[in-house]
C-alpha cells in the first residue's frame, strides 16, 4: 500500500498502534465490537486527527487479514505455543504494518508492539514478541498476499451466491477488502454546498493525492463521503450539527419510507436513532414519530442526537420488546420502517470480526425472530398504511423468506417503482449494495420489502 507523502516524513505516533493493540485485545478475549472498542480507546487516550484515522486502519485492516497474518504468524512460534490476547493483538498489529503499511518504518511497527507488551507483560515476553517480529520483518515477501486472497467461510459463499447471484455475491466479497468511507448526511435546513467546501477545506491534502477526501454522492441529495477523515467529531460542522454520520444505505433505508409532512411514522426498531431522525426531519413539526426500541440505554441517546442538530419533531420514545408485543400502540401510525435485527452479513467489510462468529446455523436462528418481530410490527400500522422491512443482510433466509410471512398478517407486498431512489429487483423489493449504482463498491448490503395494510 503506497503511503502519501506527507505521511512518509512523519511517523506516525506509537499512541495510534498502542490504541489498536489494546482494541484488538478486547475484540478477541472479550468479545467486544472493535467500532465501540475504539471509539471508546481514542477518547480514553486523547488520540485524534491523523493517529486515530491510523489505528482505526491499523484495527480493521488487522482484521480484514487476520488469517492470512496468523498463518505467517505460526511460520515463527513453536507449534501449540499459547500467547495471551495482549501478547497476540501485538504480534498481530506488529504484522499488519510490516506486510500492509509501507510508510510505516520496520522498526516502528515492531518497536511500538515490543513497548505495549513489555509495559503489561515484562520484559520476557517482549523479548519473544521482539524477536518473532524482527524474524518476520527479515523475511518479508515481497508481495504480501492481498487482502482480497482472505476467503469467506464455505457455507456462507454458497449463501451469498444463491440469494444475490455470482455477481452481485462476488462484489460484496470483493468490499470485504475496502476499508469503509466515512458517509455523512447533511441536517435538514444546512447548505449541503457550504459544509461541501468547509470539509474540503479542512480536508485539503497535497495536490498529489487523486482521490477526493469529500464528494457529494448522487444517489442522494443530501449525501457526503469523506475520505480518510479520522474521528468525525472532529470535523467542522459535527458540533453546529450541520450533519450526522449515516452510512449511505441506512440513509437510502430511511428515504424508501418517504415519510410526509404531517405523518404519524413508527421507527421499529430504533437503535440509537439514526434513522429516527431522519424520519423526523421528513415529517416536520406537524408530524409524529415514535421510537421503539428494547434497549433503553440506546433509547437515551436520541434526544441528545435531536437536539444536536434541532430538530424540533415530536418524538416519541417507547422501550418496547417487539417480539412479544407492540407497547399498546396497535394502529396508530401511517408508515412503520422496522429495521430487525439480523446477522450483519451486509456489514462484514465494516464489521470485519463478524466473520469471527458467524456460524451456519446463526441465519436461520435470525429469520425466525425477524417474523417475530415483523408480526407485531405489522399491528403498528393503520388500515391503509405502509410497514417497510429492513434487514443489513443480503440473505435471502432473511429477507424473501420473512416477507413471505407477511400475507398471513394481513399485508400485501407493494413493490418498489422506478421512482425509488434505488432501482428494485424482479421481485418488487430494494437491494442496496456495492453493485447499486451511485453507492459505490464499498457500500453495506441491504434489502428492503414494503407491504400495504
Amino acid at each position: 500500500m503506497a503511503g502519501h507523502p506527507r505521511e512518509q516524513q512523519r511517523a506516525p505516533r506509537a499512541d495510534a498502534r498502542a490504541v489498536a493493540i489494546e482494541v484488538l485485545r478486547r475484540v478477541d478475549q472479550e468479545g467486544a465490537w472493535a467500532s465501540r472498542a475504539l471509539d471508546a480507546e481514542l477518547q480514553r487516550r486523547g488520540v485524534s486527527g491523523r493517529d486515530a484515522a491510523l489505528a482505526a486502519e491499523i484495527v480493521y485492516g488487522t482484521l480484514r487479514t487476520l488469517p492470512l497474518l496468523d498463518a505467517r504468524l505460526e511460520t515463527r512460534m513453536k507449534r501449540g505455543g499459547r500467547v495471551d490476547a495482549l501478547t497476540r493483538a501485538a504480534l498481530r498489529v506488529g504484522l499488519y504494518q510490516l506486510q500492509h503499511l509501507s510508510r510505516v518504518p520496520p522498526h516502528a511497527a515492531v518497536n511500538a508492539s515490543v513497548n505495549a507488551v513489555r509495559e503489561l507483560r515484562g520484559q520476557r515476553v517482549a523479548g519473544f514478541v521482539n524477536a518473532v517480529l524482527r524474524g518476520l520483518a527479515r523475511d518479508r515477501p515481497a508481495d504480501p498476499e492481498p487482502p482480497q486472497r482472505v476467503s469467506l467461510p464455505e457455507w456462507l459463499e454458497q449463501s451469498l451466491a444463491a440469494s444475490l447471484g455470482p455477481e452481485r455475491a462476488a462484489s460484496l466479497t470483493r468490499a470485504r477488502a475496502l476499508p469503509p468511507p466515512l458517509d455523512l448526511r447533511v441536517s435538514a435546513g444546512r447548505s449541503v454546498e457550504e459544509l461541501l467546501g468547509r470539509l474540503t477545506e479542512a480536508l485539503r491534502r497535497d495536490e498529489t493525492t487523486d482521490a477526493p477526501d469529500v464528494e457529494r454522492l448522487a444517489v442522494s441529495e443530501r449525501a457526503l463521503r469523506v475520505q480518510r477523515a479520522g474521528d468525525p467529531r472532529q470535523l467542522p460542522g459535527f458540533e453546529e450539527g450541520d450533519f450526522v454520520v449515516q452510512e449511505i444505505g441506512s440513509q437510502l433505508i430511511a428515504a424508501l419510507v418517504d415519510a410526509q409532512p404531517g405523518e404519524r411514522v413508527a421507527d421499529a426498531c430504533a437503535g440509537r436513532g439514526g434513522k429516527t431522525l431522519q424520519l423526523a426531519e421528513a415529517v416536520g413539526r406537524e408530524g409524529h414519530v415514535s421510537a421503539l426500541e428494547l434497549h433503553e440505554a440506546r433509547l437515551e441517546q436520541i434526544p441528545a442526537a435531536l437536539a444536536r442538530v434541532g430538530c424540533d419533531t415530536d418524538v416519541e420514545l417507547v422501550c418496547a420488546n417487539l417480539e412479544v408485543g407492540c407497547a399498546g400502540l396497535e394502529g396508530r401510525f401511517d408508515r412503520v420502517l422496522i429495521d430487525a435485527p439480523c446477522t450483519g452479513v451486509g456489514t462484514f467489510h465494516r464489521r470485519p470480526e463478524l466473520l469471527l462468529r458467524l456460524t451456519p446455523e446463526d441465519p436461520a436462528r435470525m429469520g425466525a425472530l425477524q417474523r417475530k418481530l415483523l408480526a407485531n410490527a405489522a399491528k403498528l400500522v393503520r388500515p391503509g398504511g405502509l410497514l417497510h422491512y429492513a434487514v443489513c443482510s443480503p440473505l435471502a433466509e432473511e429477507g424473501a423468506a420473512v416477507a413471505a410471512s407477511a400475507e398471513a398478517l394481513g399485508l400485501r407486498a407493494l413493490p418498489f417503482t422506478a421512482s425509488a431512489c434505488v432501482p428494485a429487483d424482479a421481485d418488487g423489493a430494494v437491494r442496496i449494495g456495492p453493485w447499486s449504482p451511485g453507492v459505490a463498491e464499498s457500500a453495506d448490503a441491504y434489502q428492503v420489502f414494503r407491504f400495504l395494510r
